[in-house]
Formats: C-alpha cells, sequence, structure tokens
C-alpha cells in the first residue's frame, strides 16, 4: 500500500462536499489504496481526532494525503492547491483541528471573506462537482503510475 486518502469535509454543505464527493469517486473507481470521507460518511471536525488515532494504530507509517476544500482569493476560486505537511480542518467554523496528513491536495472552491461558513453555503454544488472530478483525475493518475512502477 502506498498512501491513504482521507477527504475531509460535509456533504451538508455544498463548499465544503468537495472532500466527500472526491472520496466517493475515488472509491467508485476502485483505487488501490483505502479511502476514507465519502458521501454519507464523511470525516470532519467533529470526527477528525477519532480518524486520526485509527489511521496511527492500523496504518502506521503509511502517508497520508488529505483532501479537502478551501477559500483563497477571488482569482484562485476553480484551483488545486497542493502543499506538504496536511490540511487543518475546521477553520469555517472557526475552529483548527490539529493537521492530518503528509500531503494536502486542496480544491479553491470560494474567496476568502468575513464569514466563512456563509461563503461556503453559497458555493454552486455544481463547480464543487468539476473540482471534485479534476482532483479525483489527478490522484487516479498518480496512483496509477504508482502501481505501474511497482
Amino acid at each position: 500500500m502506498k498512501c491513504v486518502i482521507v477527504c475531509v469535509g460535509t456533504d451538508k454543505i455544498s463548499g465544503d462536499s468537495l472532500g466527500p464527493m472526491v472520496g466517493s469517486i475515488l472509491r467508485s473507481r476502485h483505487v488501490p489504496c483505502p479511502v476514507f470521507g465519502v458521501e454519507g460518511c464523511t470525516v470532519n471536525g467533529v470526527n477528525l481526532d477519532r480518524y486520526r488515532d485509527f489511521l496511527a494504530r492500523y496504518y502506521p507509517g503509511v502517508p497520508v494525503v488529505a483532501v479537502d476544500a478551501a477559500l483563497g482569493d477571488a482569482s484562485e476560486v476553480g484551483q488545486i492547491r497542493y502543499r506538504l505537511g496536511g490540511v487543518f480542518a475546521g477553520g469555517a467554523l472557526g475552529r483548527r483541528c490539529a493537521g492530518l496528513g503528509n500531503l494536502a491536495v486542496l480544491g479553491v472552491v470560494g474567496p476568502k471573506g468575513e464569514d466563512a461558513l456563509s461563503t461556503l453555503l453559497e458555493v454552486p454544488l455544481s463547480a464543487v462537482e468539476r473540482l471534485a472530478y479534476r482532483i479525483a483525475d489527478k490522484l487516479t493518475e498518480v496512483l496509477d503510475e504508482w502501481e505501474a512502477i511497482g
């Protein structure tokens, strides 16, 4: 197993549903690694500590790729960002959870503003879906290349 993918977010808020949407797409493609955080069974700020403990116990030393939605400058909306060090969930609710993952894949779903939660609620689901497929395509491509290398 090359990595574990954890897709963070909730499917109850359109802008924050990016992670679970990516997770569901990846699961439907039967990627060659465990995927956590799908529509209907999300990984979010409420249960993130339990998932962190689970990963430490059952996948020790396995790199974790964390996928999450992000807010950024208006010119960045629709972009995909990659960052070492994982994600920090809970920002839209004014909480900041401990980091999760070794590599973060962040989809910028909306512009930063005074009220992050309102912004996430106003993001069109169709825009999130387009971004989710782009992220899932990239991750699938990388995982296929890893499998080919052996």
